[in-house]
């Protein structure tokens, strides 16, 4: 080898040494520590606690200081260690946690944790931290396009002995593990985004103590298979088997626009004019809804359907009411926005999820 080959092949060499480290950092990927909490410890002290992460070398504490409005770091612990105790203190005080990487003289870090505070109390405080949080619900079954405030229990810490005590923060910090099925706002109402599929609601207090939901998000208004059909009156008949798709896409539509619909107590009735060629809209003790992107689709049913129709959209319910315009009639109901409670019977029926028929002859 020549001397001119030698010597770029040497710088060649001394080049990936010394880029080695940086390329290496660059794949070196650090979790989030999880379940992070804090919470009083010996009545002057707070403990923030947290999961160990996969081959992490240590991990940081970082406080918030109001005096700058910036958090500031306080410990930096070894790799073996999941928790930290603060100095005595009678104060609350803000944590977040961050794990780290060592490579050669270099650091990489996680994502910083979500923040936890607390506050140090004696047994017999007046005020104290979250204890368990716990929800009603098992699990929420829900529409493609529902919103829905699940109940949320939240009690105070096992450590209070006063039975008096209460929560000195009662936020409640509110996620979803995936945004796309279902969102929550900071008031616990869960809001599914039109697309079929679960994920876990997240509820969350001051000092990291955490419960969760599990969603399943469904299409209950269209691709419906009705059941029982043989049961009903000839017209409904008529109507799930000729016309079901019109009929699931006009439930869609109100469902998928609810927030335009009539407030409670107020209803929508939709019917034909006198001369038959357009949507007659009336209201009761309410304005006019939006429905004009529907409209062409209820003028096809009403128009082609071989007897009286009236669509009526009322309190979350959208009834496709035939024959009444008397005293008896038939009604297929979809229900989206709150289910009720009622007793089965040949005239009164599930026909499929959310699908309900009902013959009568008295008003309900």
């Amino acid at each position: 080898m020549g001397r001119i080959a030698k010597l770029l092949f040497f710088i060649l060499m001394l080049g990936m040494f010394v880029l080695f480290p940086t390329h290496l950092q660059a794949k070196i990927k650090v979790s989030t520590p999880a379940k992070v909490r804090v919470r009083s410890n010996e009545s002057k002290k707070l403990k923030v606690t947290w999961n160990k992460v996969k081959k992490a070398d240590g991990y940081q504490i970082y406080e918030y200081k109001k005096s700058s409005k910036k958090f500031k770091k306080v410990a930096d612990v070894g790799s073996k260690t999941k928790s930290w105790k603060s100095k005595n203190t009678k104060k609350v005080h803000t944590y977040k946690v961050r794990a780290y990487k060592k490579t050669g003289k270099k650091k990489v870090y996680s994502k910083f944790s979500y923040t936890v505070s607390a506050k140090p109390y004696k047994k017999n405080a007046k005020q104290v931290n979250a204890g368990t949080l716990w929800f009603k619900e098992d699990v929420l079954d829900l529409s493609v396009h529902q919103c829905m405030t699940p109940t949320l229990k939240v009690g105070v810490t096992s450590y209070a002995k006063n039975s008096r005590a209460e929560i000195y923060d009662s936020t409640i910090r509110w996620s979803s593990s995936d945004e796309t099925i279902a969102k929550v706002d900071k008031q616990g109402a869960i809001t599914t985004q039109g697309k079929e599929g679960s994920c876990k609601i997240y509820a969350r207090a001051h000092n990291g103590n955490v419960t969760w939901i599990k969603v399943y998000a469904e299409d209950y208004a269209t691709n419906i298979k009705f059941e029982n059909v043989q049961a009903m009156m000839d017209d409904m008949q008529n109507l799930i088997h000729n016309y079901q798709t019109e009929v699931e896409q006009i439930a869609a539509f109100f469902e998928k626009n609810q927030a335009n619909h009539p407030k409670k107590n107020q209803e929508m009735t939709f019917l034909l004019s006198d001369n038959r060629k357009e949507v007659v809209g009336i209201v009761e003790k309410g304005d006019a809804i939006y429905y004009k992107d529907i409209e062409d689709m209820m003028l096809q049913v009403l128009q082609s359907f071989p007897g009286d129709m009236e669509i009526i959209v009322i309190d979350g319910v959208v009834r496709f009411r035939l024959n009444g315009l008397g005293a008896q009639y038939v009604e297929l109901n979809y229900i989206f926005r709150q289910l009720v409670d009622y007793e089965e019977s040949s005239y009164h029926f599930t026909t499929a999820d959310r699908w309900i028929y009902h013959y009568t002859g008295l008003p309900t």
